[in-house]
């Protein structure tokens, strides 16, 4: 029967339990009519009717709670409606990420921060996550389990960095592939197609030309773009390599003339990046909890979930069937003796 089943079928095996009651009780009230026509001529047939409609429902009682213990289920569950957004988060891995802001603090590690405290808000959505440099590459493509994508972002550290340059467009124009191509293979479509949203984690260093042209291209496909800023727009500071420089100092990027490297924020790039997605430009350290105000104000698809073959549970009215039959044999238990009681009330006057 495939409309029916059991969660706990082995429960099933106490119904053989109820042939030997029926035969038990049958036995016991025969017993019984033979006692009382012992010491009476005539048995009232209403004390023995009484009797056999007591046995007969505890006997559908045990049938019920048999029942209701091996949970039977039948019935598709009914359909629910689904929201979700889809966001992809890009982090910079490019060296300049290596770079301390503040005293000890690497901006990898500001921007490790910043994603793991919004990940905590995009609870239920589908999140997928992008390194970037001078190529870009998805770790993880996009999935409901954010703590899987955490795993993948903690083992991101100083010393897995070894990319030069970046390319904010190529970022750009992979996560977009990606979240495009991921809607078009989809199993089932949304009812409503919602937004999506890219998320660029960086210091702004963009050794690209198309990074404009990237972000327009994008957009015109409904993407919308946020960028987070990581490092500090005023300062300029050194890019730290690994390794040492031989006399325990920490060895600084320099470029082709001996000349030290420095990296600053460019919030202006960012700025524009973010306002031709139609998204907008947040700085790590203040602007997460307003990302995330952002992010839940874009539209997101709308699925009807359906039950993939799940049955409902129905074994609360067996339950309920025992709790009936029960209290019906309570009350007809409390008639017989209000009547029983009147009627021997009623012989006794009469002598």
């Amino acid at each position: 029967m495939n409309w029916l089943r059991f969660g706990n079928p082995e429960y099933l095996h106490l119904l053989w339990a109820i042939p030997p009651l029926i035969f038990l009780l049958l036995f016991g009230l025969r017993r019984k009519q033979k006692a009382l026509l012992r010491f009476h001529s005539n048995v009232d047939p209403a004390h023995l009717r009484r009797h056999k409609i007591q046995a007969v429902l505890l006997l559908l009682s045990c049938l019920c709670i048999i029942l209701a213990v091996a949970r039977p289920q039948w019935g598709a569950k009914p359909e629910s409606v689904a929201e979700r957004l889809d966001v992809m988060l890009a982090l910079d891995i490019s060296t300049s990420m290596l770079a301390e802001d503040e005293q000890s603090v690497q901006r990898l590690d500001h921007a490790k921060e910043a994603i793991f405290s919004l990940l905590a808000e995009l609870q239920g959505d589908r999140v997928g996550l992008l390194y970037f440099a001078e190529a870009s590459f998805v770790v993880c493509p996009l999935t409901s389990d954010t703590a899987t994508l955490g795993e993948f972002l903690a083992a991101v550290t100083a010393e897995t960095l070894a990319h030069s340059g970046t390319r904010i467009a190529n970022a750009i124009e992979i996560a977009t592939e990606r979240l495009v191509s991921d809607e078009k293979n989809a199993t089932r479509a949304p009812d409503i197609e919602g937004q999506k949203a890219l998320i660029l984690f960086t210091d702004g260093e963009d050794h690209g030309e198309e990074t404009v042209e990237a972000a327009k291209a994008a957009a015109l496909k409904g993407m919308h773009i946020y960028c987070v800023g990581i490092g500090n727009p005023l300062k300029s500071v050194p890019i730290p390599l690994r390794g040492d420089g031989g006399d325990g100092a920490t060895p600084y990027k320099r470029d082709v003339n001996g000349q030290l490297v420095l990296t600053v924020l460019d919030e202006k790039l960012l700025q524009e990046i973010a306002k031709i997605g139609n998204g907008n430009y947040y700085h790590a350290a203040t602007g997460m909890t307003q990302l995330a105000t952002d992010l839940a104000r874009l539209e997101k698809q709308r699925f009807t979930v359906r039950s993939d073959g799940e049955y409902q549970e129905r074994f609360q009215w067996f339950v309920a069937g025992a709790l009936i039959l029960l209290i019906y044999e309570l009350v007809h238990f409390a008639i017989w003796v209000r009547k029983t009681g009147l009627a021997m009330w009623v012989r006794k006057i009469g002598r």
